[in-house]
């Protein structure tokens, strides 16, 4: 039996896009801005370890396809939940209230099992 967080590629939602950054295109490796890489680490990836993070066209009309693995994601997740709170204006009055670190959180806490 599988366990429950290697099943097919995960997919990350499309509301997280905006706030977990990626490396710039450019310095990306061709694998790496196909899919087949890691796009922060590098490590191979396969249907058992991809989370697919959308695929993203650049302002020139480049369309590119990056995936993470489940540690790099997290890392990233994290790193983007703790840096919300200075981009909301929500955030500034009552970070407890915003619904986009609770996103964020939970995400996290998703990718951590």
């Amino acid at each position: 039996m599988r366990p429950a967080h290697t099943t097919a590629v995960m997919f990350l939602p499309t509301d997280f896009v905006p706030h977990i950054p990626l490396p710039r295109l450019e310095l990306l490796s061709e694998a790496r801005t196909r899919g087949a890489e890691c796009v922060w680490g590098g490590e191979a990836l396969n249907t058992d370890t991809a989370i697919d993070l959308n695929e993203r066209v650049t302002g020139t009309g480049t369309h590119w396809f990056p995936r993470a693995c489940r540690p790099c994601l997290r890392r990233a997740v994290r790193a983007a939940r703790g840096r919300h709170p200075g981009d909301c204006a929500e955030c500034a009055d009552a970070t407890h209230l915003c619904e986009t670190r609770h996103a964020l959180h939970d995400l996290l806490l998703e990718l951590s099992r």
